[in-house]
């Protein structure tokens, strides 16, 4: 019988977690989706891609990445030991 009852306690709070997680998710998704991009990064990625193509082109959409593969690839280069091939 005590047994029944964890059981049923570890049931209802498991539930409550997965409630809790699943709103949290909803939560952090709303706010990433709320990020907007300053307008000054927006006119220096136009002119960016305008020197690149050297004509005006349109900047049809922007969003954020993930920083910390970006962080990682970065430190990656940093630390790799290996000579790079020069001519």
């Amino acid at each position: 019988m005590v047994m029944e009852t964890n059981q049923e306690e570890l049931v209802a709070r498991l539930a409550a977690l997965v409630e809790k997680v699943s709103m949290l998710e909803a939560r952090v998704a709303e706010l990433e989706s709320e990020q907007e991009i300053p307008e000054e990064d927006l006119v220096a990625i136009g002119a960016a891609v305008a020197a690149y193509f050297g004509h005006k082109a349109k900047v049809r959409a922007v969003r954020f990445g993930r920083q910390s593969s970006w962080a990682a690839a970065t430190r990656e280069r940093v630390h790799d030991r290996r000579v790079p091939h020069v001519r």
